[in-house]
């Protein structure tokens, strides 16, 4: 197996701000670009209409009192830096990408973006349209009616994760509901920075001065997201008329969490399922029988939920042969220990996956902040490489039998 990497590079540097807030830092002085991660509690999970959260991340920051949308866009421009904004169920985050010799530029405009935020209604009215066309695109996929209906199975339809928006919704949407949540979550002094690149103390000095406000407003309580079991339910079926393939997509929610060493053992279990090009899934489906391009299984983490799905689109006419190789590939993992062979083989493609999810400040920076949004350590990365180094065969074999069972068969298409 491959030598395990030191985990140590993986923790951040901490900069005490003057406000108390804490500067996350990952330092690395041999590239001429920084970034900088503003994330803050201001998912879907907080939200009192649908794509309110969604909405108030795309519209932040695009104005403020000082500088129209045409303005912003032109000093983004002119010094190169590059906004990622996104969203989830816990979580909203803006994200910077600048040559280093525009920080002095940039962070000013961050603390404009906080202090004065403005959302026009030619803003809103905009985002509205984008976002209608994109949901009414968005229900013509398969695969996105699958993912849908399986989290509401998985989860329920009135847990944060078993509810989704429709195009219709955007019309309940107002321009007061998004100005109300930017103002209630938007804040600098609530938010989880973290800053990554060439980071010296000229940079920290305007950190302290810019990204320092006194908190204007209540932080916002960090929600959980408990889960409530489920009924077991029958194969379930999202139609969709003159669709060409099918998605298929099986799953459940996992019984134990992230720091337990049960869940690093079935990551190892899940790879020789179908984490790899080389799996049995894959194998099977793609290779043998033709189904797919492509099938995989995966496992993901929530706040208070860790989710099992195995996902693949296949032509139409397959979907009934597809399912049943899934489940015999499900069976013979279950009746039988994965051989010697191939569980070295596993071990190592997932030691040299997590060696390149590492390689990188940017990477490195980017995995912190998912583990700070899903409330997950180092001791998951600890777990898995003390995993990949004593998991036996018969541990495997005993973890498929108690765990991959029960599962939800959703199907979505013609």
């Amino acid at each position: 197996m491959l030598k395990p990497p030191s985990l140590e590079p993986l923790l951040p540097g901490r900069h005490t701000l003057p406000n108390g807030n804490t500067l996350y830092t990952f330092c690395n002085n041999s590239i001429g670009l920084i970034k900088l991660d503003i994330t803050l509690e201001a998912g879907s999970a907080y939200q009192s209409h649908k794509s309110q959260a969604h909405a108030a991340s795309q519209l932040f920051g695009e104005a403020t009192a000082q500088r129209t949308a045409d303005q912003m866009a032109q000093f983004l421009d002119f010094h190169g830096i590059v906004v990622e904004r996104m969203s989830d169920v816990c979580s909203g985050n803006i994200s910077f990408y600048l040559l280093r010799r525009f920080a002095r530029e940039l962070l000013p405009l961050v603390a404009e973006m906080f202090q004065s935020p403005v959302v026009t209604p030619n803003l809103f009215e905009a985002y509205i349209s984008r976002r209608t066309t994109q949901l009414k695109t968005n229900f013509q996929k398969t695969n996105y009616l699958a993912r849908n209906l399986h989290y509401q199975l998985l989860y329920g339809p009135d847990h944060p994760l078993g509810t989704y928006a429709r195009p219709d919704d955007m019309q309940r949407l107002t321009l007061a509901h998004v100005q109300d949540f930017i103002h209630r979550h938007y804040s600098l002094a609530h938010a989880h920075l973290v800053l990554s690149g060439p980071i010296d103390d000229e940079l920290l000095q305007l950190a302290d001065q810019y990204l320092s406000p006194q908190a204007d407003a209540p932080a916002p309580v960090r929600i959980a997201l408990p889960v409530s079991p489920q009924p077991l339910v029958p194969p379930a079926h999202a139609p969709l008329p003159d669709a060409v393939q099918s998605t298929i997509r099986i799953g459940r929610l996992l019984p134990f969490p992230w720091h337990s060493m049960d869940y690093t053992r079935f990551m190892v279990l899940n790879t020789v399922l179908g984490g790899y090009f080389g799996s049995r899934l894959m194998s099977n489906l793609r290779e043998d029988k033709g189904y797919t391009y492509g099938i995989y299984s995966q496992t993901q983490i929530f706040r208070d939920s860790i989710i099992l799905f195995i996902t693949a689109d296949v032509a139409a006419q397959a979907t009934h042969d597809a399912v049943k190789e899934i489940n015999l590939e499900i069976e013979r993992l279950r009746q039988e220990p994965v051989s010697d062979a191939e569980l070295e083989r596993v071990r190592n493609f997932m030691m040299g996956d997590f060696i390149r999810s590492i390689d990188g400040t940017f990477e490195i920076s980017e995995r912190y902040r998912q583990m700070v949004v899903t409330d997950v350590d180092e001791r998951l990365s600890t777990n898995l490489m003390e995993t990949l180094a004593t998991v036996t065969p018969d541990q495997l074999l005993t973890l498929a039998q108690s765990t991959i069972t029960d599962l939800v068969t959703v199907t979505a298409g013609a």
